[in-house]
């Protein structure tokens, strides 16, 4: 049977979500505020703040309020000549062209670097390292040989080019052109760097739909259905730049992630618990540190000996694990409590078969191996703040002790329960119960008015506080 892949674009005045579905199952999921905070990938005139001879590092201001972080690596990669010495190189004071390479996370700075590089459709241009590198992602050794042989060509003096993977099977003109495109731009961006203020934005990321539309439509999606009319319009244009018109589009209004089935999948992903097909389960703890996974083999009791049993929970966690590092888009160290396996042919085969499973992931993991003590240690680069961030937000009762669902999302889910129940049930009046939290965001939102202008029903909004913080249930008549 055909895997239908299907890409979601939920777009909202205050949280917009993409989703890829695979049959209708989560497979990719990517939420963004849009209150202009967004900026990973930007490019700024920045100016050393200071230097910090002894963590080798220094504060650059990028004119955002806060002063971004510069590691040494990220700046002397290109001074072959000098003393590996940041005192060297940076002076407080000095401009200089940075790239947002991570978001702040918690109390983290943003970092940023000093090797730009530049995504296309087919290629990334890094202008200032020579360094020629495929998509691990392409396979098929003979294709990249040919797409070895391609850059090889084309590739500038003194620049690098990474080969992405929506380049397999293209052509070397269409190569050549996306890459004359890039070299364009950063030409643009080196001469808006000598004009600009300082410190200043000097170049800007794709908006949110062309972003992420770059990286997944490398997995042959079937069909994109967006509910916003501007974004389908740039989705349109985009496709047929890149020569992907045979993907259908189409433009569909309402709540696209209830309608798909994509809502209840996502919160799935706030969850510690999340339950496998033969009923056991996994336990996943966040910290700011790391994140620590603990496999059960819960209500699963197997049908042969102990060690199977065990043997195939491990496996179907390991294909678990490696989807929801992807989905929640956690990073840092990961250290994984696998159940403990004698056979080590098992404990072996396990380690490889996680590993393949990471290997589906775009961003970069890197399974360490076992610790004496039989826990599994892996790293997952982080670049964004992490799913859980973008959906709750601190709790005032517990003063950050725990999270709650934001603001933005409670009042989305009031929406979305709300036309679920008019899409398919001719009601005279809705009743919402929910705590003082539900009740306010009621009120502030004007909800009653809205749906009694739109839809000509009647709204009542009745506060019970039994309710968890942020809880509410729908009631109709």
């Amino acid at each position: 049977m055909k895997i239908l892949k299907r890409l979601i674009l939920d777009i909202d005045e205050n949280l917009s979500q993409i989703a890829l579905l695979e049959n209708g199952k989560l497979k990719e999921y990517h939420p963004e505020k849009r209150d202009g905070k967004n900026i990973l990938g930007n490019i700024y005139k920045g100016k050393i703040q200071n230097v910090l001879k002894g963590m080798q590092a220094a504060f650059v201001d990028i004119g955002i309020g806060k002063n971004a972080f510069l590691f040494s690596d990220d700046v002397l990669f290109q001074q072959e000549n000098l003393p590996k010495n940041i005192t060297q190189v940076l002076k407080p004071g000095q401009p200089i062209m940075v790239q947002v390479s991570k978001e702040a996370v918690g109390m983290k700075n943003p970092r940023v670097t000093a090797n730009i590089s530049l995504p296309g459709k087919y290629v990334v241009l890094m202008p200032n390292v020579d360094y020629v590198g495929i998509s691990h992602r392409i396979e098929e050794e003979g294709e990249r040989k040919r797409l070895q042989e391609i850059v090889k060509e084309l590739k500038p003096d003194g620049m690098g080019i990474i080969v992405r993977t929506a380049a397999l099977e293209a052509t070397e003109q269409q190569m050549r052109e996306d890459l004359d495109e890039l070299i364009r731009l950063y030409e643009k961006i080196q001469k808006d760097f000598q004009n600009a203020p300082l410190p200043s934005l000097i170049y800007k990321e794709e908006d949110f739909a062309i972003k992420y539309l770059r990286d997944l439509l490398s997995d042959e999606v079937d069909e994109i259905v967006v509910n916003d009319k501007e974004e389908y319009e740039n989705i349109k244009r985009y496709l047929k730049n890149v020569g992907k018109e045979n993907i259908s589009v189409t433009y569909e209004e309402g709540d696209l992630m209830g309608i798909y089935g994509a809502d209840f999948q996502v919160e799935k992903l706030l969850e510690k618990k999340v339950w496998l097909k033969s009923g056991g389960f996994v336990i996943i703890d966040q910290t700011e540190a790391l994140t620590v996974i603990d496999v059960n083999t819960g209500k699963y009791v197997g049908k042969s000996s102990l060690e199977e049993t065990i043997y195939k929970t491990n496996l179907e966690a390991a294909e678990e694990i490696a989807l929801q590092l992807k989905l929640r888009d956690i990073g840092g160290i990961i250290i994984i409590d696998f159940i403990d396996m004698k056979n080590e042919n098992f404990r072996k085969d396990l380690l490889e078969f996680f590993k393949k499973e990471l290997q589906k992931d775009r961003t970069k993991c890197s399974v360490l191996g076992y610790t004496q003590l039989g826990l599994v240690e892996m790293t997952r680069k982080r670049v964004r703040s992490q799913v859980g961030s973008y959906l709750k937000e601190k709790c005032p009762i517990c003063e950050g002790e725990g999270m709650v669902y934001s603001t933005e999302y409670i009042y989305k889910r009031l929406r979305n329960n709300i036309e679920r129940v008019l899409r398919h049930i001719k009601v005279r009046k809705i009743y919402i119960k929910g705590n003082d939290k539900v009740v306010k965001i009621a009120a502030e939102k004007e909800i009653v008015k809205f749906y009694k202008e739109k839809f000509n029903v009647d709204l009542e909004v009745v506060v019970d506080n039994n309710k968890k913080y942020g809880y509410f249930e729908i009631e109709f008549e």
